[in-house]
């Protein structure tokens, strides 16, 4: 424990960990903004919502539809190009951290991002790669990182002249285009239907193992900010859904489903609490344990998307991403929660979550929705909930060692 706290804090202290630290602290606000707006588009907006369906908020509410396309716009703008808003400010951080006054770095990083997503078209109109737009942050802050670093080596002073822009311009402009041609020869599988296939076809402790294998790799690459497997929400439309469902509908009951173990019934039932890594139990570690302001007040703000599945507030504003503090316990409590609900319900002393659960709904009633009302399921959901608090603590604790030893709360 002692050899992590060390390395963290040389880690902390690194120019690289300053570059993150505050390429994500700087998007925290936006993001936060964004959180909400999804929120309160997919879960109070839409008229498959999970509050607009209880209460029937479309019925009553004047300028419903607008509001809807008001939070639409802000979640388009945020959420779903967040690793530009990444690039830009990772070509910034870069710069700053070699102490060079660069004009236009963030753009510049911001520039070569945009190149390498674009997407040609048949038809003449400006298209990006969604998914390096959502969720290639990661890249994004190579990127940006990159051509930091580029323009701190063409800079022959501490301040450098528009004119000697050019020809780092040109060589990032190129390499870019490079890369975009290479990112245009992979084709993009349809992981979702590879991994219903795999439940249907093979046996049920094949099926456990494959999902408990999926949901450790989406919350691993979670933490790196490169999606995974199970980052979206559940679609209910694959054939191992339909399956349990038509079993549910002609027995009328949850039990015995065909496919216990599946994206649904586990990961998104009892091991994505407040997003990937369970972050909603860390939001309530923090507040029961933290003296830390910053984490404190990060965690009150996060609450509201969390407790609708939203982790990216959290994510940016500790932050956890490429925290190697957080990532044991971020791994580790979705791990716990598939493994111990993976084995109730092999026991058969729990059903599974085979009914449509609404768009939003919040975290623990996932799997009481799912299971249309077991009480049972909601009793474990907030007993895993609280052992995922307990893993989270001493992590916290040890978070808060970091940060006083290496000094750089308050750094610029």
């Amino acid at each position: 424990m002692e050899q992590l706290i060390n390395f963290s804090v040389k880690m902390y202290r690194s120019r690289l960990a300053y570059i993150l630290r505050h390429t994500l602290g700087v998007m925290f606000p936006l993001i936060l903004i964004g959180s909400f707006a999804a929120v309160l588009r997919f879960s109070f907006f839409s008229t498959s919502g999970y509050i607009s369906t209880i209460i029937g908020l479309n019925r009553w509410l004047p300028f419903y539809r607008q509001f809807g396309q008001v939070t639409k716009i802000i979640f388009e703008c945020t959420i779903n190009i967040i690793a530009a808003y990444a690039a830009f400010f990772s070509a910034h951080y870069t710069v700053k951290a070699y102490r060079k006054n660069i004009s236009g770095a963030g753009a510049i990083g911001l520039f070569a991002f945009l190149i390498i997503a674009y997407q040609t078209t048949t038809q003449d109109s400006l298209s990006f790669n969604k998914y390096l737009l959502s969720e290639g942050m990661l890249i994004a802050i190579i990127v940006g990182y990159l051509c930091g670093r580029l323009l701190v080596l063409f800079a022959k002073s501490k301040e450098m002249k528009l004119n000697q822009l050019v020809k780092p311009i040109i060589i990032i402009s190129i390499l870019a285009v490079l890369v975009n041609m290479m990112l245009g020869l992979f084709v993009s599988l349809s992981l979702p239907t590879y991994v219903a296939s795999f439940i249907t076809i093979n046996s049920k402790a094949k099926a456990f193992w494959y999902v408990i294998g999926l949901g450790t790799l989406t919350d691993i690459m979670a933490i790196f900010a490169l999606g995974g497997p199970f980052i979206d929400s559940p679609s209910f439309t694959d054939a191992p859904s339909w399956a349990n469902l038509m079993h549910a509908l002609q027995t009328g009951s949850a039990w015995n489903a065909p496919y216990k173990y599946t994206d649904t019934t586990i990961f998104h039932s009892f091991a994505n609490f407040g997003g990937s890594g369970c972050v909603l139990a860390l939001i309530i570690a923090i507040l029961i344990v933290s003296r830390e302001q910053r984490y404190r007040s990060v965690s009150k703000w996060s609450l509201f998307p969390a407790f609708f599945n939203d982790h990216y507030p959290m994510m940016l504003g500790i932050p956890i991403l490429y925290n190697p503090v957080f990532f044991i316990p971020f791994v580790a409590a979705p791990l716990v929660n598939m493994l111990i609900s993976g084995a109730l319900l092999s026991l058969n002393w729990i059903p599974a979550a085979v009914y449509p659960v609404p768009a939003g709904t919040p975290a623990p009633l996932i799997a009481l929705v799912g299971t249309n009302g077991n009480w049972g399921t909601f009793i474990l959901s907030v007993s895993l909930i609280i052992i995922d608090v307990l893993i989270y603590i001493p992590f916290v604790r040890m978070a808060e060692e970091i940060i006083k030893k290496a000094g750089v709360e308050n750094d610029d």
